[in-house]
Parts: structure tokens; C-alpha cells; sequence
């Protein structure tokens, strides 16, 4: 296991299972990380949610692609996290526009605007949600 992989497990919420889960099939160990995930707590999907956009910024700061860009894994992972991640994204994005606005898009199923640039989008994106 290389130090990047140890670190990363041993700073999730899992941490603790993880010497547990060494011996399971692959299998098992996805049951016991979709029930674990199931019960973490609230403060939990704000260290998700900085993982996974970490990975993401980390892994796609040098492509110019906005498909390629969104297409990644940990953004898959953040448009999973549905409405437990808004918050974090607005907050992220009130900070520095990016790309991370495109995952508004595919948790809330719509488009705000047509054709903006990602600030644009971002600034339509916190004027809608600040509404409710």
C-alpha cells in the first residue's frame, strides 16, 4: 500500500475498521463501507465532501475541458452526496467560481441560465439558492 492510499484511510471516518475489514472479501468490505457511510455523522460530509474535492482539484487543475473535468470520479462522488454537499459547494463557490457549479446542475436536475460562463453560472447558481 503506498503512503498516499495509508494516509487517506487512516483520515476517513472508517479509520477504525479498516484493520478489521483487512481479512474480508471485497465484497464484505463494500457492505461494511455502504453501512458505515450510511451512519456517519453530520460533521462527516464536510470531511467527504473535502476529500473528494481535493482529489478532484488535485487530479483536473491542468485540463481545460469542462466534460473531462466533471467526468471524474470524485466529482461523481460529490453529485452523490445530493444535498448534503449544497451547502459546501456554494460555500466553495462564493469563495472562487469553478467547475465544481456543473454539480448543482446534476444534484437539483436543472440548468439555471443557458450558456453562461462558470462565474455567471456560479453567481445564478447562490442567487437561486440563497432564495430559500
Amino acid at each position: 500500500m503506498n503512503a498516499t492510499v495509508a494516509k487517506d484511510i487512516q483520515t476517513t471516518p472508517m479509520a477504525p475498521y479498516v484493520g478489521l475489514m483487512r481479512d474480508m472479501s471485497i465484497k464484505d468490505k463494500h457492505v461494511v463501507v455502504a453501512f458505515l457511510m450510511d451512519t456517519m455523522e453530520e460533521g462527516d460530509d464536510r470531511v467527504l465532501f473535502e476529500k473528494y474535492l481535493d482529489e478532484w482539484q488535485r487530479d483536473t487543475k491542468f485540463l481545460s475541458s469542462a466534460s473531462t473535468i466533471t467526468a471524474h470520479p470524485a466529482f461523481a462522488q460529490i453529485v452523490n452526496m445530493g444535498g448534503n454537499a449544497v451547502p459546501f459547494i456554494v460555500e466553495e463557490i462564493e469563495r472562487k467560481p469553478s467547475n465544481l457549479v456543473w454539480a448543482l446542475n446534476a444534484i437539483f436536475h436543472k440548468k439555471i441560465g443557458n450558456g453562461e460562463t462558470v462565474t455567471e453560472a456560479c453567481r445564478l447558481w447562490i442567487a437561486e439558492l440563497k432564495k430559500y
